[in-house]
């Protein structure tokens, strides 16, 4: 690994950070007691992911800069996973199990469907 490859990964890696966390400012509330902003994060994260995965024409630096560096520090399973078990403590198990659910179908469904428009 390079600098130049360090670098890629390091900076998409801030951007994805920043963004992961203006959407949890923004979007995890107690009010609703639902974690919109890691959804929307994860969700978002798919999709940009499925742009990044095409062969043809992608460069190295730009998978790394978006791929491994964007969108993977957007998207968390972790605080998907932390969320989820609150809420199952807190007996709230149909809103994790459709958390799960949207987070899991609706991440795989948006990434094939970026994959399909960029190819």
């Amino acid at each position: 690994m390079t600098l130049m490859h360090i670098f890629c990964v390091a900076l998409g890696g801030a951007a994805g950070a920043l963004a992961r966390q203006a959407l949890s400012s923004r979007f995890d509330s107690n009010r609703f007691d639902f974690p919109f902003g890691t959804l929307a994060a994860n969700l978002i994260a798919c999709f940009a992911l499925g742009f990044a995965n095409y062969p043809a024409g992608g460069s190295q630096f730009f998978a790394l800069l978006w791929g491994t560096g964007f969108c993977a520090s957007l998207s968390t399973f972790s605080s998907l996973a932390w969320q989820l078990s609150q809420m199952m403590r807190k007996k709230r198990r149909a809103a994790a199990t459709l958390c799960f659910a949207a987070s899991v179908a609706g991440g795989f469904a948006l990434f094939t469907a970026a994959s399909s428009i960029i190819r």
